[in-house]
């Protein structure tokens, strides 16, 4: 399925937990502080049920249509329509919306692509696949929270004055899954979204087992709260006072898990420090979760580029000079960036 936005905005209205402070938020679709945001998301699943971008913004597989970020690239010109749903999302925002829908989504669709590397029995490639058909069919946003927190990266000093390390991790397993505490960071966009991926893309030491885990939950989970840090717009008067912050503020929370049960089906690594973190750089997800951020960066280039330029011609037509200099190095900057887009052939006929 493609979702519309108004469908998203109304999975938003699910119970889920958000603080901003000691501010319970009851609603992200109408509250200051997100409501703008929430929106925007909203303007791009619009954007993608069009019919005017059916073909660029989806693919047919099993006999629905799905979002293009979930095509799983077999060939140079998937790639190329990857690119382009990916451009045409992040022009919306100008490249300021780093976790768009089509960025987690990647990252998974990438790891799906290599099973064999999801090795038993800590890992499971069949959960992850099934996890995958499951959020392409329903058109979800996925976020992740992949980070411990800075404060809990030495574990020593918590072991020395004999206190629990606030670290995410299994303190549990039942029948039905696993029970997961702790914090985890910085879960991007999560206020806004369906799901959350918790996994670890910073390496463990071998005997941080329980912290290897690998799982989806949703945002609405029992126990399970998202603490914000304090929004851009919930300080702006109006649009004018943070005209990118007021519509593209993504809101990086703080993950807080209070013994959050897990279902098996939605664990892909448990209890494998190494294995947790190689399922991302020994598939193709990395790549595809950095295609997705090359993409935006192009878009977010094109903003700089365009605010120089315009400064630039205002400072010519007042002075009658001066600026060139620094206008003209970050057009060199464009030439290098649109360099690199082009293939060895292209380049061969500029220069020639």
């Amino acid at each position: 399925m493609i979702r519309t936005g108004k469908q998203h905005l109304e999975h938003l209205r699910d119970g889920r937990v958000i603080y901003i402070g000691s501010e319970r938020v009851d609603d992200v679709t109408t509250h200051p502080a997100f409501r703008n945001a929430a929106h925007t998301v909203a303007a791009i699943y619009d954007m993608k049920a069009d019919p005017a971008n059916r073909t660029v913004m989806t693919y047919e597989d099993d006999g629905e249509r799905h979002s293009i970020y979930f095509l799983r690239a077999r060939t140079r010109a998937d790639l190329q329509r990857r690119m382009e749903g990916h451009r045409k999302i992040a022009d919306m925002t100008y490249g300021m919306f780093g976790r768009s829908p089509d960025h987690v989504a990647s990252f998974i669709t990438g790891m799906t692509m290599k099973p064999d590397e999801l090795k038993a029995p800590h890992a499971n490639a069949a959960n992850v696949e099934k996890y995958y058909r499951h959020i392409r069919d329903h058109d979800h946003y996925v976020v992740y929270a992949v980070v411990p927190p800075q404060a809990a990266r030495n574990p020593e000093f918590y072991q020395q004055q004999s206190i629990p390390v606030p670290s995410l991790r299994v303190v549990r397993e039942t029948d039905r899954g696993v029970v997961i505490a702790g914090m985890k960071m910085l879960a991007t966009g999560a206020v806004f979204a369906d799901e959350i991926w918790i996994g670890n893309v910073i390496p463990l030491a071998p005997d941080q087992k329980k912290e290897a885990i690998t799982c989806a939950i949703a945002v609405n989970a029992l126990g399970l709260s998202l603490w914000s840090r304090k929004p851009t717009a919930s300080s702006c008067r109006s649009e004018f006072d943070a005209p990118l912050a007021y519509r593209y503020d993504e809101s990086d929370s703080m993950l807080m898990c209070d013994n959050v049960e897990v279902p098996w089906e939605r664990v892909f690594v448990h209890d494998d420090a190494l294995l947790a973190r190689d399922i991302y750089v020994k598939t193709p997800s990395h790549c595809y979760g950095n295609h997705q951020s090359n993409a935006r960066y192009w878009s977010k280039m094109r903003l700089i580029l365009g605010i120089v330029q315009q400064n630039r011609v205002r400072l010519w037509r007042r002075s009658g000079a001066g600026s060139q200099g620094d206008a003209w190095e970050s057009c060199g900057t464009r030439s290098s960036h649109r360099w690199h887009g082009q293939r060895p052939d292209q380049r061969l006929g500029e220069l020639a």
